[in-house]
């Protein structure tokens, strides 16, 4: 695990107060929903992408494949993975997982021929075991949320926005999810304490009182590279819920001591809430120098 800076930084004023955070209790459910491990491969090309970039577009080939192969659909050429999600129309008629667990088995960079003509092309290539929930249940069609970022590619130094509208009165949590996996809580967080939101009305992080306050989202590349491939998981619940403070760290501080847990970990949170009782999204979002 490395120890880096949080990519997204918040901006405190040298002195603001300190409120109590208050915390809201879903009834705990138990791990209990079966998972299997597959066996998939990836390939993603590396022209006109780096090395760093076709690795993380082959990972994320691979797992779509392990979530086709458990759910037992073909998932359709528009619908595709976000950052460990089937996402789509489709998961409103058919079941769907996971990923709660990965092991990079075999990694190369190969030749792969073409179909349509002779040349082949670079690329990179990974073999892995995968680790998949089909998830049971059925999601509440009528429970959605609109999520938005002002941009999806930042300058380090820009400022981020995030805005949310859910369609139905809700409780709604904020994660970060950073390119190492590392996973820090948003919102709600000790300045912002409050995450209820009223149906079809829009949730804006940080809002015009967060910025009056000093609170900000910062662009932040971080040490050691020139852009980094990140993700804002937005998940908004009928019902409160307490994710543990000392497992998800929070991401209102400048620096972050790699502490936090992973987004399998999340995900093993997640999955055990009925699909019912919640909607969520991905935002993946790039910031450069």
């Amino acid at each position: 695990m490395r120890s880096a800076k949080n990519t997204i930084k918040t901006m405190l004023p040298p002195i603001i107060s300190i409120f109590i955070l208050q915390f809201f209790f879903f009834i705990p459910f138990a791990f209990t929903q079966d998972s299997t491990w597959v066996t998939v491969e990836g390939i993603a090309s590396i022209e006109n992408v780096s090395k760093k970039e076709a690795k993380r577009l082959a990972i994320a080939e691979a797992m779509r494949k392990a979530v086709e192969e458990v759910v037992g659909v073909d998932i359709l050429s528009e619908t595709v993975i976000i950052n460990y999600k089937l996402s789509g129309d489709i998961i409103r008629v058919v079941p769907y997982g996971k990923v709660i667990g990965k092991k990079i088995l075999k990694e190369e960079i190969i030749l792969q021929p073409q179909k349509e003509i002779a040349i082949p092309f670079m690329a990179y290539k990974v073999k892995m075991r995968v680790n998949v929930v089909k998830e049971q249940g059925k999601g509440d069609p009528f429970f959605r949320i609109r999520a938005k970022l002002n941009k999806n590619v930042f300058k380090e130094g820009d400022e981020v926005e995030i805005k949310v509208t859910p369609s139905k009165d809700c409780y709604i949590t904020i994660f970060n999810i950073m390119e190492d996996e590392n996973v820090l809580k948003l919102i709600p967080n000790r300045f912002v304490t409050s995450n209820s939101v009223r149906a079809n009305q829009t949730f804006v992080f940080p809002s015009e009182e967060n910025k009056r306050k000093g609170i900000r989202l910062i662009a932040h590349v971080g040490q050691g590279s020139e852009s980094v491939v990140e993700t804002f998981y937005i998940l908004v619940l009928k019902q409160p819920l307490n994710f543990d403070p000392d497992k998800f760290k929070e991401g209102i501080f400048e620096t972050f001591d790699g502490s936090s847990a992973f987004m399998n970990d999340l995900l093993k949170e997640i999955v055990v809430i009925p699909p019912s009782e919640r909607a969520e999204t991905f935002l993946q979002y790039k910031i450069t120098r």
